[in-house]
């Protein structure tokens, strides 16, 4: 799927938006991954879409550098890892109101 990186990021708040109005803003970890799974197969069916999140789906067009170009800026301000994984935000755990709040980056 080919996304801008506006695309990726409405797409992005969309879905998680309404994981949090379903699941509330504290789901478990495979709470958010069937809700992923689940919503891109709703919205878009078969379409393979690279770890069920936009975000990975966009950065993965580029072909370099794992998440390089992801639009969102998990980085903490530069103190911590810039991975949806690493660091003090991470998207399996973090309350999904922060995860809405994290900014984008610049230079993505």
């Amino acid at each position: 799927m080919k996304l801008t990186k506006e695309q990726a990021l409405e797409l992005h708040r969309q879905m998680w938006s309404d994981m949090q109005n379903i699941l509330g803003d504290y789901p478990w970890s495979d709470e958010r991954e069937d809700y992923k799974c689940e919503w891109c197969r709703d919205h878009f069916p078969g379409e393979h879409i690279s770890s069920y999140c936009f975000l990975c789906e966009y950065d993965d067009q580029f072909r370099d550098y794992f998440c390089a170009h992801c639009p969102i800026d998990w980085s903490n301000d530069g103190e911590d890892e810039d991975s949806c994984t690493g660091g003090r935000f991470v998207y399996d755990k973090s309350p999904i109101s922060d995860i809405l709040a994290l900014p984008v980056r610049e230079d993505a």
